[in-house]
Order: structure tokens, then sequence, then C-alpha cells
């Protein structure tokens, strides 16, 4: 039924505003760019538009220049769209500043797999036993009767590949590889793809990763791991902040992790981000809602205020803790 709606909706209006949370990863940047392709091959008009650039690996994929930071839209009014299609989020806030763009009467569609969606749109199709959005993009695609092109089945196999961690994660199921398949039929390049989504990184980069890991720390019983990112690291390395978009998963693979934790500095003074993931036995979802986040059982995050990272460092520690 959800499904039916989203279709129903896209058939009745003709200019559409597409956006995702901030600091996008693959999943929402991939599902941004088939979203917007679909739309257009409709005969409608798309434009996508994000508070945060795509990460660095992602500037490979087919149609990713036009996606518009919303820092650099000179005409910053509401309304302007007649309906707003919000992928791969679990809240309106979400999508940052981008909200200031939709207007009171602009319904909003939400398209997500998050366990901790609010269903926040006038129509929402939230199926959290989806792997990824880019599964649900391949379905709308179905349902709209569109056989996907080359470039679309390349953004959509992305953004599955990021949220399955290559198809190693828990979330990966039947329906996943079945899907990939047939993305693949479409002729794909997968090695190229991985290589770029996983194993390429800049020479900055690759200094970030030594920087990050030579502070790496484990509890006493060595069940969770974590490793802090810091504005001295960024600026020592050369490095940007989204080049370090799959650090956590070298805490993660830590012998004995159960919770793996990705700390990160950010700009504002005393405001800090947090990146969890959990083995099956630890739900890392309700962890980070404890501190207004949310996300994926398995792999979430937050955003937290503390007067030092020592302090933020001790007071998500105390929530994992007692989870673990």
């Amino acid at each position: 039924m959800s499904l039916s709606k989203v279709v129903d909706a896209i058939r009745r209006h003709k200019r559409f505003l597409i956006s995702a949370h901030i600091d996008p990863e693959g999943d929402a940047v991939g599902s941004q760019l088939a979203m917007a392709s679909l739309l257009k091959r409709l005969g409608k008009k798309a434009v996508m538009i994000d508070e945060d650039p795509p990460p660095t690996s992602c500037m490979f994929l087919p149609g990713i220049r036009s996606i518009t930071l919303y820092k650099d839209l000179k005409d910053k009014r509401a309304g302007k769209f007649d309906c707003a299609i919000i992928v791969d989020c679990p809240t309106l806030e979400r999508i940052g500043k981008v909200k200031g763009l939709i207007g009171g009467d602009t319904p909003v569609i939400n398209i997500d797999h998050h366990v901790s969606n609010d269903m926040f749109g006038d129509v929402n199709w939230v199926d959290r036993k989806a792997a990824a959005t880019g599964e649900m993009i391949f379905e709308l695609s179905k349902k709209l009767r569109l056989r996907l092109t080359r470039d679309e089945a390349e953004t959509i196999y992305s953004a599955i590949l990021i949220d399955t961690g290559s198809f190693r994660y828990s979330n990966t199921s039947a329906k996943t590889h079945m899907i990939a398949a047939e993305l693949i039929g479409e002729g794909l390049d997968m090695n190229a793809i991985y290589e770029h989504l996983f194993e390429l990184r800049s020479f900055q980069a690759t200094y970030l990763l030594g920087l990050v890991l030579s502070g790496i720390k484990k509890s006493r019983d060595g069940k969770i791991v974590w490793v802090w990112l810091t504005k001295r690291m960024l600026k020592e390395s050369g490095a940007s902040f989204d080049e370090a978009e799959n650090f956590i998963g070298m805490p993660r693979s830590v012998k004995g992790c159960k919770a793996a934790l990705f700390f990160r500095e950010t700009d504002k003074k005393g405001v800090y981000k947090v990146s969890f993931r959990g083995s099956k036995e630890i739900d890392v979802n309700k962890i980070a809602s404890k501190f207004g986040g949310g996300g994926h059982a398995r792999a979430s995050g937050c955003t937290i205020k503390a007067a030092n990272p020592k302090q933020a460092e001790k007071t998500v520690l105390k929530e994992v803790a007692k989870a673990v």
C-alpha cells in the first residue's frame, strides 16, 4: 500500500525536491541519484539538494555533480517545489537546513529503511527489513515500469553495497542478492565500484587513518573498541572528514569486539558526533536513541554535547557498557 501511494504521489506532481540526511553516505547518495533519474525519465523536474557534500568515495557515481549544496543556493525561499522526496532519513530534522525549502503545504514523501524512522511524511514508505534504501528504489522502478539504465543500476548497486558492507552485514538477505544479480546483469564493473567505495584512498586519507588508529582504545574485557578523529588530525593529514567514512570498520574488526565506536570533533565547540557499530547481540540503535540519535540495530549514530572530549567519551561509554 505504501509503495502504491508513493507512485500515486509521483504521478500527481511535477517539480520535486530530493534530499537525504546530513553527512550522506553511499546509500543516501546512490538512492538520490537513482530517484532523480527515474523522475526525469517520467518527464518530471527533479532537483537534488543536500546540506553536506557526498563523500569522496562516491564522486565516481554518474550524475553526482548534479547534487547541489544548500550553501550554494542563491534562492533559499520555500515553496519552489510541489513535492519533496526524502530518502534514507529517519527524521525530517536530519536533512538539516534543506528543511527550510519545503513549504508548509508541500507534501513530503518519506522513503527509508531505518528502524528509528518517525514516519514524518505525508506519504510514508518505510521498510525496516530492506538492507538499504537503494533496494527500495529498485522496487520503485519496477512499480513505475521503468527498466533501469546502466547508470541507475550503478547508483543503486553502490547504495546496496555500502549499507551491506559489500554483502557482509547481517542485513543482507536472499532478496538483496537477487536484486544485486539483476543490477549486475546491466553490465556493471563490480570490481571498479568496490575499489572506489572501499579501497581507493588518497595519501592524505591513508595518513589520517594512521593517526586515528594510533589512538585506538578498548575496554578491559576487549568488548568495546573505539577511536577518535580530531580537528588536529584533519589539519595534520590534510584530509577531509568524508574521507574517513569507512574508518569505523577498523575497530569493528578487532577480535572480541561487540561494540565499535567512532568519535569525531566537530567545528562547534563542545559538540561531538558518534558512530556506533554493534554485533548481533547489541542493539546500538537503542544506545544512540538515548542521545537523540538513531539508525539501525547494528549501525547508528548521534550527536552529543559535552564539556570536552574526555567527558563525551565517558558519557557514551557508560551507556555502551550497560548494553554490552
